[in-house]
């Protein structure tokens, strides 16, 4: 029964995590949570017979601070910009990342200083500043968000309550 996961809902219906079987039913059992989603298996107790939940909700809020991150590394800066220059909107995969303020200028390595650039401007762009090269960022760089749903579809037990998780999940492609 442990290895069944439950995801867990916040008062307020957004996503918060897993938990296991187990604990899903301790906290159904002791009223800090509600069935929200059931699964088609059942428990059985000497006294009780219910239905295992897939969903869960907690009875009160739960302030949660904000701790995974999207980790900062090249792929990530590609994904965020969509795999496109942020100087001349070519497309592809062979692009590369320029610091927009650059290095020896005081710019740092983080998301709101770097961007996806082509080789083309990200060699003609060079030590200068944007405004100093007369280019034109597309998009500022931003930090991404994390996107809780993408994080559980890679639990394994995704695959077997992707229906009854989907309404509660953010951006996660319905079934072909």
């Amino acid at each position: 029964m442990d290895e069944i996961a439950v995801l867990v809902l916040n008062y307020t219906y957004e996503p918060l995590h897993f938990t296991n079987a187990r604990r899903a039913v301790t906290l159904l059992l002791a009223g800090k949570a509600e069935s929200v989603e059931s699964s088609p298996r059942v428990i059985r107790s000497p006294s009780r017979v219910f239905p295992l939940p897939a969903v869960i909700r907690l009875a009160a809020y739960i302030r949660k601070p904000f701790l995974e991150r999207v980790a900062f590394n090249k792929k990530n800066i590609l994904r965020r910009d969509g795999y496109t220059c942020q100087y001349c909107s070519r497309r592809g995969e062979k692009l590369t990342v320029d610091h927009v303020m650059p290095r020896s200028r005081g710019g740092q390595t983080t998301w709101t200083n770097v961007v996806a650039a082509c080789l083309r401007c990200n060699l003609f762009k060079g030590n200068r500043t944007v405004e100093e090269a007369r280019l034109r960022l597309i998009r500022e760089p931003v930090h991404p968000q994390f996107l809780f749903s993408v994080h559980l579809m890679r639990h394994p037990h995704a695959t077997s309550f992707l229906d009854s998780w989907r309404k509660y999940l953010v951006a996660v492609p319905s079934s072909p």
